[in-house]
Order: structure tokens, then sequence, then C-alpha cells
């Protein structure tokens, strides 16, 4: 199984919002977890195929143009670690009351990827930059 190719399609159709990649990739009781989730959802873990399609739909309606690159990808059995950027324009409010900035934002981060027995998504956890792309807009601080 080529885990770092499907690492990356995972991450791209997560973050690009391709509900066909989720669903085919992640497993039923996939989790994604960031430490800005707590702020966002109060809770840090997502889970479920459902709710990482629900959160890709709603985060790709906040940015525009989205470009992610990764630097750097380390393999180890059915793990995949990949530090990565992304850059977007902010094309709508992150939260109620707020203003998009119709600006370009840019963070980066490092996240695990961790497989299943039958080459699907189980986890997705990471850590993004600090100040992270909420901070620099003035979200839940």
């Amino acid at each position: 199984m080529n885990y770092p190719e499907l690492a990356l399609d995972w991450f791209r159709g997560v973050y690009k919002s391709d509900p066909a990649v989720i669903e085919s990739l992640g497993s039923d009781n996939v989790t994604v977890s960031y430490p800005v989730f707590q702020r966002l959802f109060n809770s840090p873990v997502i889970r479920g195929k459902e709710q990482v399609k629900a959160f890709a739909r709603r985060f790709a309606s906040k940015w525009a143009e989205p470009r992610i690159t990764i630097h750097e990808t380390i393999t180890e059995a059915n793990q995949v670690v990949l530090v990565w950027s992304f850059e977007a324009r902010n094309v709508a409010p992150l939260r109620e009351g707020a203003e998009a900035s119709n600006e370009v934002e840019s963070w980066g981060g490092i996240t695990l990827i961790r497989f299943n027995d039958e080459g699907k998504v189980a986890a997705e956890v990471g850590e993004e930059s600090d100040p992270g792309p909420f901070a620099r807009l003035g979200v839940g601080n």
C-alpha cells in the first residue's frame, strides 16, 4: 500500500473539500483532531466520515483559491507525517459577527495520518502553526 500517496490524497481531499476522497479513503469511524477544534467546535476531535465531510465543506466555504504545499513526508509502517503549509484567500466570515478579510492568509503545520488494517484513514492528528489562521483573524482568542 502506498501510504504516502494516500495520505496526500486524503489531506488535499479534506482541505480542498472533495467529499468523494473522504468517502473512499476514510474509515467509518475516522477521527480528525487539531487544537483549534476546541475553540471552534467545543471538542478537540471530530468523528466519522459524515462529520469530516461537513467540516471540509464549511472549511472550503471560508477559503478561496487554496494552495497546499507539502514540505516533507515521513512514513513509518502505517503512519505518515506531513509537514505542510496552506494558503488561501479569506472569503467568508469565520464566525458570526466577523467579516471576511478577502486577504490571502497562510499558515503551516504538521499532521500525522494513521491508516487501519484495511488501508483506510483511521486518524488525522495535527498541530497548526502559532498563531494559526483563526488567531491571525482575531477569532476565539
